[in-house]
């Protein structure tokens, strides 16, 4: 039977994880990744790790790290379902947790400038072809 967790795995069972998807592990930073660790979500199989996901924070952003699952048979299932509960529990951190706040506040604020620079730039285009119109039909644009 599957089960999710939010609780890191153990180093052992991590590294075990990752040497399905990378050869050369440097076991010394095992350690420090899990630590780095803002949101986790562990994927079991009985007793086994069969995935996992997490976020991790690199500058001012918010960065899905180590996303694997191992060969299942509803891999692609396993792998949505975390990533939506990695962004539940993002939502959830980012109400007491300041650094997580301004790096989705700052994703939000960008992406919002670019709407609005888009939606200006449309309406710009917009009032410059109105004035041609005008202009063509003989009325003089205000």
């Amino acid at each position: 039977m599957i089960q999710y967790t939010t609780n890191l795995p153990n180093k052992v069972d991590y590294y075990d994880l990752l040497r399905t998807v990378y050869e050369d592990i440097d076991v010394s930073s095992l350690s420090e990744e899990l630590d780095s660790t803002i949101a986790c979500v562990t994927v079991y199989n009985g007793e086994r790790l069969v995935g996992m996901g997490r976020v991790k924070r690199e500058n001012n952003y918010l960065c899905i790290d180590d996303l694997i699952v191992k060969l299942e048979d509803c891999r692609e299932e396993i792998q949505n379902n975390i990533i939506v509960n990695l962004f539940e529990q993002l939502n959830r951190i980012k109400h007491y947790d300041i650094a997580v706040r301004d790096c989705l506040n700052m994703t939000m604020s960008n992406e919002e400038t670019i709407l609005t620079r888009a939606a200006e730039k449309k309406a710009e285009e917009s009032s410059i072809a109105i004035d041609n119109q005008l202009q063509l039909n003989g009325f003089a644009s205000v």
